[in-house]
């Protein structure tokens, strides 16, 4: 006679162990989105999709001067201004974070659809994109004298202005807001953030 209360315990202990390997490899595609590190645009930044005019409705971006406020995005910085070529300059150095993180998403999509073929995924869910993005740009001057902006990306300002004056903060979201710093001295970006899953 079969033991219904061994099978229930088995099928329940299987339930519990697929959601915490579920849950696990969420957080691990979380940290690898948010820890790109830094990365050097230069080579890929001449080869494809340059930009050569800055496109984008005046009505989707502020350009917002630095709040000492602000210490958690800059610390040691002095506020400064955008020119028309540095926001094309940015633009072109978006367009390559955009195609390394999708990249890098790829990877992890099939990864895990090869670990969990009876639970495939069709995204990450932190897969980036440009177009439909409202944008936050706080430029700085650091302390070794090199020009720093952190872009900040948001899909809805919810029918207010308040976000063109104030930092747009969400938690959670999912890759509707991103954010990140841009070195144009350097052509470099960094410290990628994507927001996560409720």
């Amino acid at each position: 006679m079969p033991n219904h209360a061994t099978n229930h315990t088995q099928t329940r202990c299987a339930t519990v162990k697929n959601n915490i390997v579920k849950t696990l490899i969420l957080i691990i595609l979380i940290s690898i989105s948010s820890c790109n590190g830094t990365k050097n645009t230069t080579e890929i930044e001449s080869t494809e999709n340059t930009q050569t005019e800055f496109k984008l409705a005046e009505s989707d971006f502020v350009i917002l001067p630095f709040n000492k406020d602000w210490h958690w995005i800059f610390k040691n910085v002095k506020p400064t201004e955008l020119t028309q070529s540095e926001l094309i300059e940015i633009e072109n150095i978006l367009k390559n974070v955009v195609k390394d993180n999708n990249e890098k998403q790829k990877i992890s999509l099939k990864k895990h659809n090869e670990e969990y073929p009876k639970n495939k995924w069709n995204e990450t869910g932190f897969e980036l994109k440009l177009k439909g993005k409202k944008r936050q740009y706080v430029p700085v001057i650091n302390e070794k004298g090199e020009k720093e902006v952190w872009v900040n990306f948001f899909c809805s300002d919810w029918g207010n202005d308040n976000w063109k004056s104030d930092i747009m903060m969400v938690h959670d979201g999912g890759n509707c807001y991103f954010n990140l710093k841009v070195n144009l001295t350097n052509k470099t970006y960094s410290e990628l953030g994507i927001n996560g899953y409720a």
